[in-house]
């Protein structure tokens, strides 16, 4: 207040002035330390690696879970085996929970009997006699596979397995040529 007085001294504007300054710099100091303080908090409130790492494990198996038993609920023979029959007509329910888990996971359903396929194929279950049937748990364990997007590494696996397959064509292929001649000589 002293300095004030004699600012107020030397006119009215210096103390208007000296205001103004003292104004703005408790609140430039409050900004700083209140800055501080919420990026502290901020980084002591993200989830550590390990927390994250436990939350989408926790979250898979919820999914899981959740989708093997509305799998089973399509079962109603209790055979632990759905057919793509039953899949499709369950997909195409109104609102039915079906339809809903399966877009939270991000697997595109519209055409359901070929999605079907297209996992029973990739299930490989070696007690199934064809593409229309599926083991339940085989078959959700190749939905969640197929959840998310295809990274770098999925297609350079998949790159593989094609360069692997083309050599085994090229093989059989040679055998083939090798049996034919020898029928022809015969």
């Amino acid at each position: 207040s002293d300095y004030f007085d004699l600012l107020v001294l030397a006119g009215n504007m210096y103390g208007v002035a000296f205001i103004t300054f003292i104004g703005f710099y408790q609140i430039a100091v409050i900004n700083i330390l209140t800055g501080i303080f919420v990026d502290s908090a901020l980084k002591l409130a993200v989830p550590d690696r390990d927390a994250r790492a436990l939350s989408l494990k926790r979250d898979d198996e919820e999914a899981r879970e959740e989708l093997f038993e509305l799998l089973k609920e399509i079962d109603t023979m209790n055979t632990g085996i759905i057919n793509v029959e039953d899949f499709a007509e369950n997909l195409k329910k109104k609102n039915g929970k079906l339809q809903a888990q399966m877009t939270l996971l991000g697997l595109p359903v519209d055409r359901a009997a070929d999605f079907f396929r297209v996992v029973s194929v990739l299930c490989g279950d070696e007690s199934m006699s064809n593409e229309e049937e599926a083991n339940i748990e085989i078959f959700v364990e190749c939905c969640l596979r197929l959840k998310g997007t295809a990274s770098n590494l999925h297609l350079q696996c998949v790159a593989g397995d094609l360069v692997h397959i083309s050599v085994m064509l090229q093989e059989q292929m040679e055998l083939c040529e090798m049996l034919a001649e020898k029928l022809e000589q015969q």
